[in-house]
């Protein structure tokens, strides 16, 4: 099975091919590079708070 995540970050996609493979077989993870329009550290109004 082909899996396509949405990031390129190495533990994100190995994460989610070990959560894949508890229920899978033949498990390829392929990580795809999208834009979130949020910096790699949010700040200000892109921070949702749960107060």
């Amino acid at each position: 099975m082909k899996v396509l995540i949405g990031t390129n970050n190495k533990g994100k996609v190995e994460g989610a091919k070990q959560a894949f493979e508890k229920f899978y077989e033949n498990v390829e993870m392929v990580g795809v590079p999208v834009s979130s329009g949020v910096g790699d550290e949010p700040v200000n109004d892109e921070i949702s708070s749960s107060r």
